[in-house]
């Protein structure tokens, strides 16, 4: 992932709040699995922060999950967080950067992150940030998305012209740096592929649209796309065809947990899963 404006992505989303809810069928899948993982831990937090909360589903439902809890969602977008209020009171809401947040050090219990951080460029920096306000021992559990994500739609596009039209994500293991080159407790990191099915490529396009996430890679074509180079794209996609002829945009979708800390750690991830296989690291 690189060239990303914070800007462009606060815009995108923000006009894309109104839609988001009705395109974003992988988004839902992806949080309710992360909402799952909860229940790995034994939590009882009286605060929570929903960092990229978008319309504020899953903060609804951390608020209901954990009803003596202080939950605030947080989105860079600001149509996202006027939409969120007005659907419900619950919760607080606040428009902030990740890089930037308006807690406290050491004030939080929970930070639940459902496909958000990938629109964050510097990995350490933003680690580092939600290590300051975790509590010690405070819990990150995180979704985000790997290089593969959308492979199909890449290299259909790759056929029909040179310009980035798909946004690049980051490796998960540069993601377990990140979280110990901040200095964030036993870090771990997981993916699996989520296939959702389309009838035609264009379909898959206008919800990437409708929820926000389509190309904001200043590396981008800056016109429109002409309806001939749709087809061509729609023809290439043809190759990736399932046996139903339903066409698979294949997500990688990256899990993530680690610990606050108020220690400095400065092994690299690989190291770090090297010390555990010798019974070196801590676990």
């Amino acid at each position: 992932m690189s060239h990303l404006s914070s800007n462009d992505i606060a815009r995108s989303f923000s006009q894309a709040a109104k839609t988001y809810d009705a395109a974003a069928f992988f988004q839902r899948i992806a949080g309710k699995r992360l909402f799952e993982r909860l229940d790995y831990f034994k939590l009882e937090p009286k605060n929570i922060v929903d960092l990229g909360c978008g319309t504020g589903v899953f903060t609804r439902e951390l608020s209901q999950h954990f009803p003596q809890a202080k939950t605030t969602g947080v989105d860079i977008a600001e149509g996202m967080i006027a939409w969120c209020k007005q659907q419900s009171q619950s919760e607080d809401y606040v428009c902030a950067d990740a890089l930037a947040l308006p807690f406290d050090d050491n004030s939080q219990d929970l930070i639940f992150s459902n496909l958000a951080i990938q629109w964050v460029e510097d990995l350490p920096k933003l680690f580092s940030e939600l290590n300051r306000v975790l509590k010690p021992e405070g819990l990150l559990l995180f979704t985000t998305l790997g290089p593969d994500t959308l492979m199909e739609l890449k290299k259909s596009f790759a056929e029909v012209d040179h310009y980035q039209h798909v946004n690049d994500f980051i490796d998960m293991h540069h993601v377990g740096d990140a979280m110990l080159q901040a200095t964030m407790l036993d870090p771990v990191v997981d993916a699996e592929p989520v296939v959702i099915s389309y009838d035609k490529a264009t379909e898959l396009m206008r919800d990437l649209k409708d929820i926000g996430a389509h190309n904001v890679d200043n590396r981008r074509s800056s016109g429109l796309m002409s309806p001939k180079k749709l087809r061509a794209v729609e023809k290439a996609y043809q190759q990736f065809a399932l046996d139903d002829g339903q066409l698979p945009a294949t997500y990688e979708l990256v899990y993530g947990h680690a610990f606050g800390s108020e220690k400095k750690q400065a092994t690299s991830y690989h190291e770090y899963i090297v010390e555990l296989a010798e019974g070196k690291g801590e676990v």
